[in-house]
């Protein structure tokens, strides 16, 4: 859950960029639950990380964790976009879902800003695809997100998240 200390983590490597090393942390652990999970995803073509804009600061945090990822992973096993080969971008900033605070449409407008800033750099057709990111506080990212992947052909989107926020949670 994304609460008290994890809250704090998270938010510490988000939005501060003084706290690299916790995407190693947070790739490790994202490939650790491949490997307990590898039932759940069998079958997943292409994972990816939900983009952030080049121009986000103090970085792009959910490249940074994906990038960690792929260093983890080893043997290769997991099918990770490969970092310098992009399969989905963001091209410019937008409202960020945390400005929105925790009303659901204020957050389901930032995120269809955020689906209609994305870029496909891959083709999708056909594809199982695994969407990475840090937190879920309502799903409407995962969901805009998902269904841009869909627009364009993807058979099927899942999400995997670090935390979950608890609803009715205000740190």
């Amino acid at each position: 859950m994304f609460t008290g200390d994890w809250y704090r983590v998270i938010c510490d490597y988000k939005y501060s960029a003084d706290n690299q090393g916790w995407a190693i942390i947070f790739g490790r652990l994202i490939v650790g639950w491949l490997e307990q999970h590898a039932a759940d995803v069998q079958g997943i073509d292409l994972i990816i990380g939900n983009p952030t804009s080049p121009a986000r600061q103090p970085h792009q945090h959910i490249e940074g964790i994906m990038a960690a990822a792929d260093i983890e992973d080893q043997p290769d096993r997991w099918p990770l976009a490969p970092k310098d080969e992009p399969f989905l971008t963001k091209r410019n900033l937008t409202t960020t879902s945390a400005v929105t605070g925790t009303n659901w449409h204020a957050k389901m407008q930032a995120a269809q800003e955020h689906a209609r800033e994305l870029e496909l750099h891959g083709d999708a057709r056909g594809k199982r695809i695994l969407l990475v990111d840090d937190t879920c506080t309502t799903g409407a990212q995962m969901h805009t997100v998902g269904a841009f992947l869909r627009k364009h052909g993807a058979r099927e989107v899942r999400g995997l998240v670090l935390a979950r926020v608890p609803w009715g949670y205000r740190p």
